[in-house]
């Protein structure tokens, strides 16, 4: 018996000397050869491609200055141990030509004064220690440096985007100018001050964007890689030479059209007139006049006297992953989108042969459309409504090639010089017409209303959306895989009421018969024991 016992301590003793001889090889191996495992789903903590590329390839030192408070409240400890862990990660692909400090700049004037100038602000802290509540002021910024270039995150408050903002900054500095797009509403309803103010706020920390009047007749400048048409109503036939020849000279194009025109306090809406139509059927592209309706929809707020209601609402539809192209960046990390009053956008029955179009977004086999006269009534009865799946509407499409110009065999459009009265001139200075044009590509979205202030405020990934396509359209895949990260929208299936009731019983009673039959299980267990194994127990 007493032998037993030695044998078991001995066991022991030589099984934790061995797990502890273990621990410290692997710290030692640690030391020099890091490693981290990541499991999430889409590797939230492990630097993409796009971001180890761009740090692998820097030919000279960009310095990245971490301005925090050494004296952070307790519960910002961990961001500052993230953001840490971030910066090994930078600093372990961009090697020596990455320089990266931390500076507090608390209770140092002329480092506060030279901080403020990066435009990193002094943010104001809640603190609630020991049943006191005060307020304290900490720095949370970033700058990033280069030459004589800066470009600053003002206070980090998570994680879940900084790879994106690091990366995105790293590439402004470095680079000698910001890539220039030119964003044009169509619309009072869509204009810098009102309507695209989120849109021209997002772009402009990775463009230089420009606003321009199509009205003016004057050909776009030659540096404007990529033009964003947001709700065209009315284009002139001069207008619509504008936009050909920017396509016909490699321009890339991002187009929100809109089918509607809707008045105010109004729940009906006319057919817009965009003018666009002719010219986008001559490149491949059929805009719908229609309106495209889907069960699985958004949900909308609306007034009726002093009530406020939400409903579904099938003029928004809700486009979700087996509705987009995988194969395409600008969509394949997103999650859903929504395009609220949407047309359909299609290949036209006869493209060029040049042209490819294929489709990017698509509704659910659950749509249908509306033409004719437009009732946006929520609380109508849909008797067009779908039981049966059905083939999905085309709501956003790519096209890509060399285009042939519309205007070929055609006298150029002359330009209308407003004054006293409208007067058509003849363009004069202008380069010759451009015929057959560069390969390039064009992005059209069935709907304007997606990315106005509003509904990019409200739905996230619209947002996102936009970016991802202008960073296609005008700089590649670099940074999409990074802006596109966590952007997850994972709502619950469609269920039928027999799964909704079985999904009810498991969670009601599912846990307490598990813990009814892992008892049951124990005690047949012990149950089973032998006597003489007991009595065996008892004697040592």
């Amino acid at each position: 018996m007493d032998t037993r016992k030695t044998s078991r301590g001995t066991s022991s003793f030589l099984l934790a000397a061995i797990v502890l001889g273990g621990l410290i090889v692997l710290n030692l191996l640690a030391q020099n050869h890091f490693f981290r495992i990541d499991l999430t789903e889409d590797r939230q903590y492990t630097l993409t491609e796009a971001t180890r590329t761009r740090l692998s390839g820097l030919d000279d030192v960009v310095n990245i200055k971490v301005y925090f408070s050494s004296d952070l409240p307790t519960y910002l400890v961990t961001l500052t141990q993230q953001v840490g862990d971030l910066l090994d990660e930078y600093q372990a692909y961009g090697k020596e030509n990455l320089l990266i400090e931390w500076e507090d700049p608390s209770g140092d004037p002329e480092l506060e004064r030279r901080v403020r100038l990066l435009g990193i602000p002094q943010v104001q802290l809640n603190i609630i220690e020991q049943d006191k509540a005060q307020i304290a002021n900490a720095y949370l910024g970033i700058a990033v440096l280069y030459e004589d270039r800066h470009e600053a995150i003002p206070v980090v408050q998570g994680v879940e985007n900084l790879e994106y903002d690091l990366t995105a900054a790293i590439i402004k500095v470095y680079q000698e100018e910001a890539p220039r797009i030119a964003l044009v509403g169509g619309t009072p309803e869509a204009t810098k001050e009102a309507g695209l103010a989120t849109a021209f706020e997002l772009l402009g920390r990775q463009y230089d964007v420009i606003e321009f009047d199509l009205a003016t007749g004057d050909l776009l400048p030659d540096d404007v890689e990529t033009l964003i048409l947001v709700m065209p109503d009315g284009l002139s036939e001069r207008s619509l030479y504008v936009i050909d020849q920017f396509v016909m000279r490699g321009g890339e194009l991002l187009l929100f059209h809109d089918p509607i025109v809707m008045a105010d306090g109004a729940i009906s809406a006319a057919p817009r007139t965009s003018g666009l139509r002719p010219l986008l059927e001559h490149y491949g592209i059929l805009v719908g006049e229609n309106l495209v309706l889907d069960r699985y929809s958004e949900f909308a707020a609306f007034n009726q006297g002093f009530l406020t209601f939400t409903i579904a609402y099938p003029f928004w539809p809700k486009v979700q992953r087996t509705g987009f192209d995988q194969t395409n960046p600008i969509v394949n990390q997103l999650e859903g989108i929504v395009l609220p009053w949407c047309s359909s956008v299609a290949s036209a029955a006869e493209p060029p042969d040049s042209v490819q179009v294929d489709t990017l977004l698509s509704s659910s086999p659950y749509a249908w459309l509306m033409t004719g006269r437009y009732d946006l009534n929520p609380q109508q009865r849909f008797p067009d409504q779908p039981r049966e799946p059905q083939d999905p509407y085309p709501m956003a499409i790519v096209a890509a090639g060399p285009f042939p110009s519309y205007f070929e065999g055609k006298a150029i459009p002359e330009k209308l010089i407003p004054g006293g009265e409208d007067v058509l001139v003849a363009a004069s200075g202008e380069a010759e017409m451009i015929t057959h044009g560069m390969p390039t590509r064009i992005v059209v979205v069935g709907t304007g209303n997606a990315i106005l202030d509003n509904m990019i405020n409200q739905f996230g990934a619209n947002s996102l959306f936009l970016q991802n396509a202008v960073d296609w359209l005008t700089l590649g895949e670099d940074l999409i895989s990074i802006r596109s990260r966590g952007a997850t929208d994972r709502p619950l299936k469609d269920l039928s009421e027999r799964a909704k009731t079985g999904v009810r019983f498991l969670v009601t009673f599912g846990i307490p018969l598990l813990v009814t039959l892992f008892g049951i299980v124990r005690w047949a267990g012990r149950r089973r024991k032998s006597p003489a194994s007991f009595l065996g127990e008892v004697g040592s």
